[in-house]
């Protein structure tokens, strides 16, 4: 075949064209300056991101015949024949076929062995995990203690899976995803060389679904630019070559749960649907989408753990600059707890419509902190409230005096509805009602209530909407006794709660009785017993002798002995 594809194409020849790795780059640059190359080496990392291309490049300069140098000439016969793979000094393994402890006894015994041409014998075993135990002891030894003319290069992608004995013998390198910003600059370059014209955004999106993997990038660019007659690609002909989502679709998708517009939403899934488009993985790029979210309003368009593009990042800032922190989060916190449910059901847009539907139901203001921080407020205004004047009819200015009663407990009162002239001191309860003529009731103005006759009962009648909690209390009671200046009241049957909340409001129901009917109200309360408290040793005897009389071996006896139980 004589087309090569743009991932061999394109693969780096030197350190400096390397993408995205420069801690990396430059610690083997200055090790090679310093003649401080380590005889194992080991590069850990994601696929695609460069711990092959670089392993080849250090063998290139430890045998080119300008080196040991950070630069090779790539023109040499060493170089030339490790580029095309046919060193006989660079062995390139492969980790997973060559996992057995055979194998690397074969290793063993070629090490002792001078390079047949070149200056260093270099072994460079891809996906050293795959390994067998027994491969990795068998390799223990040599590695620690390597002839000099031998260097070891691993690389893997599952660091983990490497035994400890193994990692404290080689010096590791561990390589990261590539940034957005570096893949499309390094797609732009090649769609010059190779004569096409990408749209920018297209290109962005390739960036996107290669996931910080150069090699998945250029994998993914030569296929739109094998499947594509024209020189000049548009976004959307990159959208349908890619076969994957639209960015903007996930744009609407929030703008219609911001807006609580459900119809939107539906209308959204059925185009994913309609497209071909896997609804789990719509439903992970939709998690993704909210964790940008939340970054960006609490972080910043700025922060490094957003991987989008620039426009987007700007896009998503305006977007929820005015929405609270809090609501965003419980849209992630709800996505993740029913992400298992979208995975494992066999109806999976009915299961992403249902997460949906909850979502649209959960309120941007709906923040624990703040409704605790309402509901401890609104405690204090109503314990606050028990020691102000009731807003009843006692309470507002009489129509005919102008002016508003003193009130019945400390505290500011009301300000009066209509009038707003400052009011001046006024006499008592008693004489007000004495002196007070009412107002001829207009047309349209209700009749005023009956004012209650001056008895007990009337009393409770006139403190049944102002003290519920005490009228329901003091209607249970029975009057004692009865004169000209005392009333004396007996309350039975009381529990704690209920003496507790009389020992609040007693001295104001004392105001009120002694302003109504003129006596002093004296209320003599007693605890509500416990009959049960008294019997509970009777009751215990009583259920042991019934245990007992049931048990099967008396009954066995009494039936074979013709006998009666007298007593236990």
């Amino acid at each position: 075949m004589s087309y090569q594809v743009l991932a061999l194409k394109y693969r780096p020849q030197t350190f400096d064209d390397v993408v995205g790795q420069s801690h990396v780059t430059t610690t083997l640059v200055n090790a090679i300056h310093q003649d401080r190359v380590a005889h194992a080496i080991l590069f850990t990392g994601p696929r695609g991101t460069g711990k092959t291309t670089i392993a080849r490049i250090l063998a290139k300069a430890m045998n080119c015949t300008t080196g040991p140098t950070p630069t090779p000439c790539n023109q040499c016969k060493s170089c030339t024949q490790i580029i095309a793979g046919h060193s006989a000094d660079v062995f390139e393994i492969d980790g997973a076929s060559n996992n057995s402890v055979d194998q690397i006894r074969d290793l063993r015994e070629n090490v002792t062995y001078i390079p047949a041409a070149s200056r260093c014998k270099i072994y460079i075993i891809d996906e050293v995990h795959m390994l067998s135990t027994a491969a990795f002891n068998a390799l223990l030894k040599t590695l620690e203690e390597p002839p000099d003319h031998v260097l070891f290069i691993f690389a893997t992608t599952e660091v983990h899976k490497i035994p400890a004995t193994i990692l404290s013998r080689c010096q590791r390198h561990d390589l990261g995803r590539i940034p957005l910003e570096a893949i499309s600059k390094l797609l732009t370059k090649i769609c010059d060389k190779e004569g096409f014209l990408v749209h920018a955004q297209g290109l962005e999106l390739i960036a996107l679904e290669a996931d910080g993997s150069v090699r998945d990038a250029l994998s993914l660019l030569d296929r739109i630019l094998s499947a594509t007659p024209e020189k000049d690609i548009s976004y959307a002909g990159v959208v349908d070559k890619l076969g994957v989502l639209d960015r903007r679709i996930m744009h609407e998708l929030s703008c219609a749960l911001f807006e609580k517009n459900v119809a939107d939403l539906i209308s959204v899934v059925d185009r994913v649907n309609d497209t071909g488009q896997d609804l789990k993985k719509f439903y992970g790029d939709l998690i993704a989408y909210v964790r940008h979210l939340n970054i960006v309003r609490r972080c910043g368009p700025d922060h490094p753990a957003v991987n989008l593009t620039a426009s987007e990042k700007q896009q998503i800032h305006t977007r929820v600059a005015q929405l609270p922190e809090e609501y965003l989060g419980q849209l992630l916190q709800v996505l993740l707890t029913d992400e298992d449910m979208v995975k494992r059901t066999a109806h999976t847009r009915i299961a992403i419509e249902t997460v949906l539907f909850k979502l649209v139901q959960v309120r941007s203001g709906a923040s624990i902190d703040r409704i605790i921080a309402q509901l401890d407020l609104l405690a204090q205004q109503m314990t606050s409230g028990e020691k102000q004047p009731d807003n009843t009819p006692e309470s507002r200015p009489s129509p005919a005096a102008g002016a508003p009663p003193p009130p019945l407990a400390p505290g500011p009162s009301p300000p009066p509805a209509y009038d707003t002239t400052p009011a001046a001191p006024s006499p008592a309860l008693d004489q007000i009602r004495e002196t007070t003529v009412a107002p001829s009731p207009g047309p349209s103005d209700p009749p005023p209530p009956p004012d209650p006759p001056r008895t007990w009962e009337g009393f409770l009648t006139r403190i049944e909407t102002q003290m519920p909690f005490m009228h329901v209390l003091l209607s249970r009671g029975q009057i004692a006794s009865e004169t000209e200046d005392t009333l004396e009241l007996h309350l039975s049957d009381c529990t704690r709660f209920d003496r507790n909340r009389l020992k609040d409001k007693q001295g104001e129901v004392e105001t009120r009785c002694r302003q109504f009917l003129g006596k002093a109200l004296k209320i003599h309360v007693s605890s509500r017993t416990r009959p049960f408290a008294r019997t509970t040793e009777k009751a215990k005897e009583t259920r042991a002798m019934q245990t007992a009389v049931n048990h099967p071996l008396v009954q066995s006896a009494r039936d074979i002995f013709n006998g009666e139980i007298i007593n236990m």
